[in-house]
């Protein structure tokens, strides 16, 4: 699994190279005019987990609530009217279908008639013993051993008959309680998730109100990445700069969810990864998010301070520094390196670089003092039209085999 996942690092070191290049395209691209060998494109070194804004995968995901409850239909039931459709707000109490009550009045009324006569034939059976247990007593042997018989004959009738009873009893008692209860109704506050088919598994699904939780799929291809207890970072997908924490706490692997890709050419196979918010300020039921792992979250000693990838930084083994911005213009910055994140080519720094700073890869044609450009953001375009979600980009196995 190491291994896989290096491969998997260099090649996104790759496309990082390439997403860097992407900055000096884009204007030819788009219209905007042509590349100027005096601006420098920096990015952002916070607000992106750490790390840049090309190495991070995202997934995407919803914020739902902490329980959906299931309302499951009796088969041997069938519904007369559903007050609810999918999207409604309901409360605790309120009605959500009602089963047809008419089959089950004649199903009681024909049980409370075999139930009495149940009770004559218990009554009969009662009456014929004692006839005969009083014949038996004045009778001669041939004939106590004709009515021994008979009276052992009634005796089994009437235990078939009080068992017959006592199954009526409870069939008139399951019936009643039925009918009584004929209205199902919510048993919490929330919104109605969906409605199905009264025969699914599960025929009405509420998100009840409370705690969020968030649901991302994950594809096959990255779904062994994560694992329960794992940080996650969670982000808007408006605004990147808003940003929530939460652990995994389940990975449903027995509920695949199959779809065709992004490009229509084959189908895709994604799984349900749950995972607990530390705070829920801000955030809405049915919002749309991105989910990241946390830096550092497989690599326990990178979990504190600031780390960047390594391509960053020049100089590596004499001098090392940075391009950084500084009032709209370039500046050669020396940084302090400590530790060396080995899976995830990244560095960490101890001293002379911020999160709040803008970093550019370094390139010969670089001066101090040269005019900075925020990289998209000066280009015109919105940075989360940027931010692909690693899912929707996942690449069929058959055709990596083909590549490889």
């Amino acid at each position: 699994m190491k291994k896989v996942f290096k491969v998997i690092i260099i090649i996104v070191v790759i496309a990082a190279v390439l997403a860097a290049g992407w900055f000096f395209l884009m204007p030819m691209i788009t219209g905007g005019g042509s590349f100027n060998d005096n601006v420098a494109y920096v990015s952002p070194v916070g607000g992106q987990g750490g790390g840049t804004p090309f190495l991070n995968n995202r997934y995407s995901a919803v914020i739902e609530s902490q329980e959906v409850i299931s309302v499951d239909t009796d088969a041997e039931k069938k519904i007369k009217d559903v007050f609810v459709k999918e999207g409604d707000d309901v409360k605790k109490g309120d009605k959500l279908f009602e089963y047809n009550v008419e089959e089950m009045q004649f199903q009681l009324d024909q049980a409370k008639l075999d139930r009495e006569q149940a009770q004559s034939e218990i009554k009969s059976y009662n009456d014929q013993i004692a006839t005969l247990e009083k014949e038996q007593k004045t009778a001669t042997k041939n004939q106590r051993l004709s009515l021994e018989n008979q009276i052992e004959a009634n005796k089994l009738n009437l235990k078939k008959a009080e068992y017959s009873l006592n199954s009526l009893d409870k069939t008139i008692k399951k019936l009643e309680n039925s009918i009584k209860n004929s209205v199902v109704k919510s048993s919490v506050d929330g919104k109605i998730r969906t409605v199905d088919d009264p025969t699914a598994e599960a025929y009405i699904t509420i998100t009840s109100s409370g705690d969020f939780r968030v649901k991302a799929s994950i594809s096959e291809e990255h779904i062994s990445e994560f694992f329960v207890d794992e940080e996650i970072t969670i982000r808007s997908r408006t605004d990147e700069s808003l940003t929530w924490s939460g652990k995994v706490v389940s990975i449903d692997t027995a509920k695949p969810i199959t779809s065709n890709n992004v490009m229509g050419l084959d189908t895709t196979t994604k799984y349900p990864v749950y995972i607990s918010l530390d705070t829920t300020e801000g955030l809405l039921i049915g919002q749309h998010v991105t989910v990241e792992e946390a830096v550092g979250s497989d690599n326990a000693e990178a979990d504190d301070g600031l780390w960047i990838d390594e391509f960053f930084i020049a100089d590596l083994d004499t001098a090392p520094y940075v391009w950084i911005e500084e009032n709209g213009a370039l500046k050669k910055q020396s940084v302090e390196l400590g530790e060396y994140d080995e899976e995830l080519y990244r560095y960490e720094i101890v001293s002379g670089l911020s999160d709040s700073d803008y970093i550019a890869f370094p390139e010969e044609r670089f001066f101090e003092g040269m005019e900075t450009a925020h990289g998209f953001e000066d280009l015109g375009i919105p940075a989360d039209d940027m931010s692909i979600p690693a899912d929707d980009m996942a690449i069929p196995e058959d055709d990596l085999a083909d590549l490889g």
